[in-house]
């Protein structure tokens, strides 16, 4: 608007020099600068017409750790955009935060140009960046000529790796061995013993049970047990319309705590979740660190905000689903009963946000201070995140 006003301040001088003064000058001038916007205009209008746009970006990174954002700007044109202006639109699909960083662009005729920058996000989400708003302007920044951008890409802040208490569960009434072996048919697990019995024809001699033989004068047989794959199912509703910021990042951190904490301890737990390339929710187990890694990474990849909850019902809809004996339910809706349509046979735990830190029969609420109610803690575990670029976009 400054180089419009101070133009056009300059023609009208020009056209009333012409007028008073009967000057050819001034009309030389004036003529003389109308050609020149004339063909400054001109070259806006094929400048930054080739200009192909990328960003280069990690996969992942974590909370707090710093990352570098580039964009390459390649002109095909021989051309050079002198005056290009853009912005990058970054917003967090899980907690809603969101901002603009202002780009002042000049890129020389068939190079390509690198624009980059450091972030940090104290949340952790998935953060989409999106090119917007280029647009070129002429020689003297008088017109500007909207480019096509329209590139985003998306990069996962994962949540540091914690602990959670698993006692918290154990008193709504979770018998942590019970999620590890079978309470109704035996198998072949020397860990645990399922069952005492009088012998059978057939029976090994390796399971004879000698001391409480020898007590009851008679054989007695060591049944072994039989590890259970889908003894328990964690659920997380990553947050809906209307949440608090914080209320889905509490549900994300919970949630990383929980699967941590049972593949720590290697108790057998599957997970639903949601698939970003189909959007279909699968069920997986998660028995290693790298198991953990990328569940995670699929959770916080499908964690936009809803308008209702959707995870529970996409499982129960699911053709090809399984039953299990326990489940555990992390949401951030103090109002959310989407638990009362899972199993009512099965053992069902619900945590989720309440105004006080609360232990209710199967249900736990948690405040703005869940790390510390909970019994969250880091561990000593170094993330290693972000060491992939995505560089093919």
């Amino acid at each position: 608007m400054k180089n419009r006003v101070v133009w056009f301040l300059w023609l009208v001088c020009m056209a009333a020099g012409a007028v008073i003064t009967g000057e050819y000058l001034f009309v030389c001038v004036l003529a003389a600068t109308a050609v020149l916007l004339v063909v400054s205009c001109i070259y806006g209008v094929f400048s930054g017409r080739k200009v192909q746009t990328r960003f280069i970006l990690p996969e992942r990174s974590e909370q707090e750790s710093v990352f570098q954002v580039k964009m390459g700007l390649e002109n095909q044109s021989f051309y050079p955009v002198f005056r290009g202006k853009g912005s990058i639109h970054w917003e967090n699909l899980l907690t809603g935060e969101n901002g603009d960083k202002e780009l002042e662009l000049s890129l020389r005729g068939k190079k390509e140009e690198l624009v980059a920058f450091q972030g940090r996000s104290n949340r952790c989400g998935c953060i989409r960046f999106q090119f917007a708003d280029w647009k070129v302007r002429d020689l003297f920044g008088i017109v500007a000529f909207k480019r096509r951008a329209g590139i985003s890409r998306d990069m996962v802040v994962m949540p540091h790796k914690s602990r959670m208490d698993l006692a918290l569960l154990s008193r709504e009434g979770f018998d942590m061995e019970s999620f590890k072996f079978s309470k109704n048919r035996p198998g072949d697990d020397p860990g645990e013993t399922y069952d005492v019995r009088e012998y059978r024809p057939g029976d090994s001699i390796r399971q004879i049970h000698w001391k409480l033989s020898g007590k009851l004068d008679e054989v007695m047989i060591r049944e072994k047990s039989y590890p259970v794959d889908e003894a328990v199912l964690i659920l997380a509703e990553p947050g809906q319309e209307g949440e608090r910021s914080e209320a889905p990042e509490a549900v994300a951190e919970i949630y990383g705590a929980v699967l941590y904490s049972f593949m720590e301890q290697r108790i057998p737990c599957q997970t639903a979740v949601y698939d970003p390339a189909s959007g279909q929710l699968r069920l997986e187990k998660i028995e290693t660190l790298r198991d953990y890694e990328d569940i995670l990474y699929r959770f916080l990849c499908h964690s936009s905000i809803k308008e209702k909850p959707a995870v529970i019902r996409d499982y129960i809809k699911n053709p090809g689903q399984k039953s299990f004996a326990a489940y555990i339910y992390i949401t951030g809706n103090p109002d959310d009963r989407e638990n009362e349509l899972l199993p009512r046979e099965a053992q069902i735990v619900t945590v989720r946000r309440g105004k006080n830190a609360a232990h209710n029969g199967n249900e736990i609420t948690y405040t703005d201070d869940y790390r510390r109610e909970l019994g969250i803690r880091k561990t000593d575990r170094r993330a290693g995140y972000g060491t992939m670029d995505n560089r093919d976009q």
